[in-house]
């Protein structure tokens, strides 16, 4: 089984991928292009998405949201949390996009509030899903998302779980269990030399997890570890965002990830689907 998710983020937010677009592309449009090889493939996809995306942008992705195969879920509404600057003064490189905290309760509250409502009020469904940007969450995080209508997170990266499980405070976990792109591949900002000087502080010490690899090499990678949870009878939940995708090889490896995922004959949920494998002792 696969639950194959993606991010997204309005275009105003400055990430570090975006300040690699030239030309007319932008991040939304790039997640059009994306949906069209879902479509090719008929394979159904969550995308975690920042609620000024559906503000600011909405005509531009308004196809995305109201796909068929798309669920829904919440990113944040402003991209919380923020770093300062795009562009670091000391180096010239461009800065990470968040930082360690989502602020204040109230911020925080007052931010999923919003981010349910505006998807509520464009496509007339409450969220059930949620991924913090930057998978960053602290002690209110889960007693807030509860609040709001959220049953379902996916902010825990972890290859040792490959079942969902059901915390404490009621919400289900989906772990992301396969080898995220935008921190291990190769890719805008991230060249051989950033990516060594990021790693003396780098937090994922185990391998592969404590490096980054060009995009042939993390596609192999990505795909001999959905194949080894499927054969488990586990959950695969692959994190793909469109605009690293697009900015790394122009989609070739994606398509060729998402073709071998069609062929394994597996079933693909979206997270809010995934209570029904869910990790019981």
């Amino acid at each position: 089984m696969i639950c194959l998710t993606g991010d997204i983020h309005h275009d105003s937010l400055g990430t570090n991928d975006q300040f690699f677009l030239h030309g007319n592309n932008t991040e939304i449009g790039i997640s059009r292009e994306y949906l069209k090889i879902l479509e090719k493939y008929e394979i159904k996809a969550t995308f975690f998405t920042t609620g000024l995306t559906l503000k600011e942008q909405w005509d531009d992705f308004r196809e995305v949201a109201e796909s068929s195969l798309i669920e829904l879920g919440g990113h944040t509404y402003s991209g919380l949390p923020r770093k300062g600057e795009r562009i670091c003064s000391q180096n010239g490189q461009p800065t990470c996009s968040h930082s360690k905290s989502h602020g204040s309760y109230e911020d925080q509250s007052q931010d999923v509030k919003k981010m349910v409502e505006i998807i509520d009020n464009r496509i007339g469904k409450i969220p059930l899903s949620w991924r913090s940007h930057g998978l960053v969450r602290d002690e209110n995080t889960d007693k807030i998302l509860s609040e709001n209508g959220i049953r379902f997170i996916s902010d825990e990266y972890n290859f040792n779980k490959i079942f969902p499980e059901k915390k404490e405070t009621g919400l289900i976990s989906i772990p992301i269990n396969v080898l995220m792109d935008h921190d291990h591949l190769l890719h805008a900002h991230r060249t051989p030399e950033f990516v060594k000087n990021q790693r003396k502080n780098w937090p994922f010490k185990g391998s592969p997890t404590d490096k980054s690899f060009n995009i042939k090499k993390w596609g192999n990678i990505v795909m001999a570890q959905i194949e080894a949870i499927d054969e488990m009878e586990g959950l695969a939940t692959v994190l793909i965002h469109p605009v690293c995708m697009y900015i790394a090889d122009g989609f070739k490896t994606v398509e060729k990830i998402l073709s071998f995922m069609k062929s394994l004959k597996t079933e693909f949920v979206w997270t809010s689907e995934t209570k029904k494998i869910l990790y019981t002792e």
